[in-house]
């Protein structure tokens, strides 16, 4: 079997280009891109080969029109800027026309809210609450100021035990468990055969 030759490849270098150069660059790809499918931002790659994206088609989607739009302004065309609102803004005229297929057709109501929350002032949300000191939550004792035992503290970095004792230990407690499931199976069957008779 004959090895396969490495990919093509081309090497682009890093070094600034004029706006004219890169223009031109970026127009060329556009329109390579709408003629061959390999290029396009959004192609897919099926078992039949590259193909065009089925939503945008060979015009594009997002990506090819914001392309296209940097195009147009390294031309010198000047592009207003388009309306992206945010989440809180999108709905804030009250009423929006919804278009969209199916029952939904009509007018889409939003309802806003007319007593909007101003922001407090840190300190005096603090002077109306009160502020909070250690202690207040709820009633804590501290067990060793007033004479109790002091409590004992769990060692958790214990040294570890050897392979050995550790499978010692398990086969310990796997004999104590089967020896109480033993008993509790007898202790059922011994119910069960009481109840029969």
């Amino acid at each position: 079997m004959v090895p396969d030759a490495p990919p093509p490849h081309r090497l682009v270098s890093s070094t600034p280009v004029d706006v004219s150069t890169a223009a031109s660059i970026l127009q060329d790809y556009i329109t390579n891109s709408e003629a061959h499918p390999h290029l396009h931002p959004d192609a897919l790659i099926t078992p039949t080969g590259v193909t065009f994206s089925s939503h945008g088609g060979p015009a594009g989607g997002v990506v090819m029109h914001n392309l296209r739009r940097i195009a147009a302004g390294l031309r010198g065309e000047f592009l207003e800027p388009e309306p992206t609102p945010e989440p809180e803004e999108q709905f804030a005229e009250g009423e929006e026309t919804w278009k969209g297929k199916g029952k939904g057709k009509g007018k889409k109501t939003t309802f806003i809210d007319e007593n909007e929350i101003e922001w407090q002032d840190k300190e005096v949300y603090e002077q109306e609450q009160g502020e909070i000191e250690v202690g207040e939550i709820s009633d804590r004792t501290n067990v060793v100021q007033e004479g109790g035992e002091e409590p004992e503290v769990e060692v958790t970095g214990e040294k570890r035990k050897s392979k050995e004792d550790r499978k010692k230990e398990k086969k310990e407690r796997d004999a104590k468990r089967k020896k109480t499931n033993e008993k509790e199976r007898q202790a059922k069957a011994k119910a069960g055969t009481e109840e029969e008779a």
